[in-house]
């Protein structure tokens, strides 16, 4: 009976981190380079039935298929879903849009780097480039320099860019947007404000290490395009309301075992 209870329990509060999930991609739909939110579940510690003469299966191997009976659920991850949302030509100089894998590099105003899939950028009262939360993107020169500081001058009438980031016109010859990716198989994580940094994880001898970043030129820049969110209206919706139907399954499970028990506890007074 208390099984029951648990069970019903942890179902319901994976089912609202599902909603949590669905709610902020549908907010975010409009949000330039948002990547949408998906959840994985997974089993919580499952108790083997193996008792003294319970009927065991023998499967195509030989080997004895013993059943199992479930404590839960849980979320067992929240993972981005990194493909390329549709450009929008803005037809604004400044707009960015990355067709490919890759993320803008940021610097916020503490100093640290991050990234960015939001290519919708502008120019500050400095000249220079910043996203619209006042990020300065990084722009590098030939000695591989962030130039992108105060006093350089950009204009939305003299800022052209070509799909390999190079930057056109005399002034700003040498000049390149480039772009960044994680080594391998290594990911991302969201840090808030649509950016990103890279994810810890356990080295082989035990050690917490950041994944590592390098220049990606796998990718293109579209210039007066800006990459729209990969949210899909349709598929949030019916996850959405598959999610709720899941939720009211396991609260009407939950209320049914509860109702078992008060009938226990009845019956055990009298």
């Amino acid at each position: 009976m208390i099984r029951s209870l648990w069970n019903s329990r942890s179902g319901m509060s994976a089912e609202m981190e599902k909603m949590n999930a669905i709610s902020n991609n549908i907010a975010n739909i409009n949000t330039v380079g948002y990547k949408r939110i998906d959840v994985s579940f997974d089993n919580l510690v499952q108790e083997s039935l193996k008792r003294r003469g319970y009927p065991v299966e023998n499967n195509a191997g030989g080997e004895n298929n013993l059943p199992f009976i479930g404590s839960g659920v849980r979320t067992s991850e929240f993972y981005k879903d990194y493909n390329q949302g549709n450009l929008i030509e803005t037809a604004v100089n400044t707009d960015l849009a990355i067709d490919g894998t890759g993320f803008f590099k940021v610097i916020d105003s503490n100093g640290n780097d991050a990234y960015t899939r939001g290519g919708s950028f502008g120019i500050d009262r400095d000249g220079t480039l910043v996203d619209s939360n006042g990020n300065r993107l990084v722009v590098l020169d030939q000695n591989g320099e962030n130039v992108n500081k105060a006093g350089i001058g950009f204009t939305k009438e003299n800022f052209r860019v070509d799909y390999k980031g190079n930057l056109q016109g005399d002034k700003y010859n040498n000049l390149r947007i480039p772009l960044f990716n994680t080594v391998g198989d290594r990911d991302m994580k969201s840090v808030g404000e649509n950016l990103y940094s890279p994810e810890s994880y356990i080295s082989e001898a035990g050690t917490e290490e950041i994944s590592a970043v390098v220049e990606s030129a796998d990718s293109e820049i579209i210039q007066g395009f800006v990459e729209n969110s990969n949210v899909d209206m349709g598929k949030e919706m019916s996850d959405m309301i598959i999610t709720q139907r899941a939720f009211q399954l396991n609260s009407t499970a939950l209320k049914t075992a509860d109702e078992m028990w008060q009938m226990a506890n009845n019956l055990k007074g009298r």
